[in-house]
């Protein structure tokens, strides 16, 4: 440490003082530490020497005016460099331990969700699922039981997620299951086999992994306990890009995995998994206090390389538009809508329940138009009971040359919903559910169904 030596200093005289106090106000706002300079610690020392030393001359020619000596004034020798201490040792310069940082962080989270469902249907079919809606599992004719009930909870899910902050933006990851998959029987154990829902990362504008279609809207989705009959929804491996190019608005492109379906003269589906161009969806997205809206645009190759008939290629080129939004009305009321048509939307509507187009004997494919829309109003009674109303419809404008009068030429669902949400994450729900079809040759089914479900997530 360095030490400042105190200068012999002799009496001055109280008239002085003023004459002194004055001119030290005149001298030391010039000096760096009153400038406000920025120096380093060695450098404040030298200087505050060096004015400790000029002071002491100034004060000297003060005193000698004061008694009225006239000697000659000499200055005093400049101060001596400064040293460093022979014992003060150099410090070493060495970097601190390395130190996880906060941007390699990964932050861990697990949750899900408990489902029971109780459905009781009007008739009831045995060939299709009694929880499902879909407009070839509506009965047709006399067939079917009535009042049929049934339990379950395959609708329980888990989840796994990550997130992270790196150089280039945040870095998550999801991965979700529920169990319908296969299931067990209802005789002995109800065993549901797991299946994977969501598994990707997201690192700052890119998706890549298996998720909800990016021509699909899960923001417009219908207040219903079961899928609706018409919806649009799709999950499957993709690579996705997102721009938000202002506050409101943002733009989505992505490839994601083609697969083809045709239905041929028996009525049979043909998968034929001669795939070779990836689909592409764009859609754009546009926000606001009051509500979202979204329009989806797609464009598939539809393929076929000898399924039906050895050696012959055929190929269509089609596209769709989904537009959709939800739009608050009063308080937390709101009405969610969509309305989707295209040529080539067959697989991302209603769970693939219409094949994209047609393939004939002779392996040439020709693609089907196909219509859907739906209007759901969401009305909140208080803070914890809601109503919800839902309409859906799908129609497909199928060629008879090609397919069989058994097809299904249009379906509409009809939903009455009564939510109880007395926990934050807690939801008790019933529902009523009106569901009719046609097929092309004009037979007509209708379906009636009640439908429970509780719902716990953790």
């Amino acid at each position: 440490m360095y030490r400042i030596t105190k200068p012999s200093w002799r009496r001055v005289p109280s008239r002085s003082f003023w004459p002194f106090a004055v001119f030290s106000l005149l001298v030391l706002p010039v000096t760096g530490s009153w400038a406000g300079e920025k120096t380093s610690a060695g450098e404040d020392v030298r200087q505050v020497r060096e004015l400790m030393y000029q002071l002491q001359n100034r004060i000297e020619v003060l005193e000698r005016k004061q008694l009225g000596k006239q000697t000659p004034i000499t200055e005093s020798p400049a101060p001596p460099p400064e040293t460093k201490p022979k014992n003060l040792k150099t410090p070493l310069n060495i970097k601190p331990p390395l130190q996880e940082s906060p941007r390699d962080k990964i932050n861990f989270s697990f949750g899900g969700q408990i489902v029971v469902e109780a459905v009781s249907n009007w008739p009831g079919n045995p060939a299709a699922s009694e929880f499902d809606l879909l407009p070839a599992g509506v009965p047709t004719g006399s067939g079917g039981e009535n009042g049929q009930f049934i339990f379950s909870a395959r609708e329980t899910r888990l989840w796994f997620k990550t997130s992270a902050m790196t150089e280039i933006g945040l870095f998550k990851t999801l991965l979700e299951m529920d169990f319908k998959g296969s299931a067990g029987t209802e005789r002995v154990n109800n065993s549901n086999n797991p299946r994977m829902r969501h598994g990707y990362a997201q690192l700052g504008n890119f998706t890549i992994g298996q998720t909800e279609s990016t021509f699909a809207n899960l923001l417009a989705w219908p207040d219903t306990i079961p899928d609706a009959i018409a919806y649009v929804s799709n999950r499957q491996a993709m690579i996705r890009w997102t721009q938000k190019l202002d506050e409101d608005f943002s733009l989505q492109i992505a490839l994601e995995n083609p697969e083809t379906t045709l239905t041929n003269a028996t009525g049979a589906r043909v998968i034929p998994a001669d795939d070779r161009v990836p689909d592409l969806v764009v859609k754009g997205l546009w926000y606001h206090k009051r509500g979202s809206l979204a329009l989806s645009g797609l464009l598939r190759e539809i393929r076929s390389d000898g399924a039906v008939v050895g050696g012959v290629e055929d190929s269509k080129v089609g596209g769709a538009l989904y537009f959709s939004g939800k739009l608050k009305t009063a308080g937390a009321n709101n009405v969610r809508f969509g309305l989707a048509a295209g040529n080539t939307i067959g697989r991302y509507a209603s769970n693939n329940s219409f094949d994209d187009g047609s393939i004939d004997a002779n392996g040439q494919i020709k693609l089907h138009m196909l219509y859907l829309g739906y209007l759901s109003y969401q009305h909140w009674l208080n803070d914890h009971w809601r109503l919800a109303a839902t309409a859906t419809h799908i129609q497909a404008d199928n060629d008879l040359a090609r397919v069989p009068a058994t097809t299904v030429e249009h379906a509409q669902s009809y939903h009455l919903r009564l939510s109880w949400l007395p926990l934050l994450r807690t939801n008790f729900s019933i529902e009523y559910t009106n569901v009719r079809s046609k097929l092309e040759s004009g037979l007509e089914g209708e379906q009636n169904r009640l439908h429970f479900s509780a719902l716990y997530r953790f």
